[in-house]
């Protein structure tokens, strides 16, 4: 099952089990080895025949985001809707930044929504996907996605897909920083956003706050986006907009929710191979909306932070949720100086990326 929904409620579609969706199924063929071949299939934004069995395994990934407008970003609104859906822009060294964003989805390659072929052979990563894990034994033995995966194969399989779809922008491939696999999944979406900004020749967010964290943390216990921060005095942006972003993404690995952010989040050709439900249409203000606010545009659909705010804070969250990792982002503006953070990028990921460079 997959779904996005806006926070109003306005906007919302649920693909359900059994459909051809966003849904996992598992099958079981025999190939030529003796042994059986097992296969299971997450279905992305573009849409592929399914393969149905009494014995589907499903995975539920769910990337939930704040659609948020106000009456204050109305000006920035109407400048906007001679963008939409423009054609992307020849891309420089810094890749696309909006308005600019990608002309399609891309599928994942390698795809970390299958598991690949499976051998039942006792290895410890019988499928292709090492990600992907064999339950069971005999004729029970069925494929499943774990509810979080930090381990370095999975990651790196993920972050094959990451730089792929980067080369499609001209942009070099992501390096983790060397310290990333002792990182918590919270200190780890910063990381990640922070590089897909700094990538793009964007400032990076500060750091971690402990406000933010706090109202992040609250979020993704409960499955929900972030609300603005207490005690966390929040300015307001270049277009006179309270500077705040959030988003929510249930799954595995962080990574996952970066790719479906950053690289599937447009149209995918019908409402039924779309994703996002605020995307209703090639043109629509909602198409990319995501990517948007994880780079901090607020220029046409969203409030925002500001692509080059230098001085802007993140709190991030994470809790399982429903038998999957909830994650959540919050991005705020501080109204004057940036109060105090506990992780930061200058101290705790710069010199740890000089070091795998």
């Amino acid at each position: 099952m997959l779904f996005l929904h806006s926070r109003s409620g306005a906007l919302k579609v649920k693909h359900r089990a059994g459909h051809n969706d966003g849904a996992i199924y598992s099958r079981r063929s025999l190939g030529p080895e003796p042994k059986p071949s097992i296969h299971a299939r997450l279905h992305g934004a573009q849409s592929i025949p399914g393969f149905k069995s009494a014995q589907d395994s499903l995975l539920e990934i769910s990337i939930l985001r704040t659609l948020r407008k106000t009456p204050k970003a109305v000006g920035a609104l109407l400048v906007g809707l001679s963008l939409l859906g423009a054609v992307a822009l020849p891309v420089g060294a810094t890749g696309l930044l909006p308005p600019s964003n990608p002309n399609t989805n891309l599928l994942p390659a390698p795809n970390f929504l299958s598991s690949g072929d499976c051998r039942p052979n006792g290895t410890a990563a019988p499928c292709a996907n090492p990600c992907a894990q064999l339950v069971g034994a005999g004729a029970n033995q069925r494929v499943i996605f774990p509810a979080y995966s930090g381990a370095a194969a999975c990651t790196n399989y993920i972050l094959q897909a990451i730089n792929t779809a980067r080369s499609n922008e001209q942009l070099p491939a992501l390096t983790l920083p060397t310290n990333y696999f002792q990182l918590s999944p919270q200190e780890r979406i910063f990381v990640v956003v922070d590089l897909e900004r700094t990538a793009r020749g964007l400032p990076p967010y500060l750091g971690l706050n402990l406000q933010l964290h706090a109202a992040a943390q609250a979020a993704a216990t409960k499955g929900v986006d972030p609300s603005m921060a207490k005690n966390f005095p929040v300015g307001r942006d270049a277009a006179n907009v309270m500077g705040m972003g959030s988003t929510l993404a249930s799954g595995y690995n962080a990574l996952v929710a970066d790719y479906v952010w950053m690289y599937q989040d447009g149209w995918g050709g019908s409402q039924s191979t779309t994703a996002n439900v605020a995307c209703t249409s090639f043109f629509a203000l909602g198409c990319w909306g995501h990517r948007d606010e994880l780079l901090g545009y607020d220029g046409t659909f969203n409030a925002g932070v500001g692509l080059q705010c230098t001085t802007c804070e993140m709190g991030t969250g994470f809790a399982f949720v429903r038998g999957l990792g909830s994650y959540t982002s919050l991005i705020e503006l501080p109204a004057g100086r940036p109060p105090r953070m506990y992780f930061t990028w200058a101290k705790d990921v710069l010199p740890f990326l000089r070091a795998a460079s």
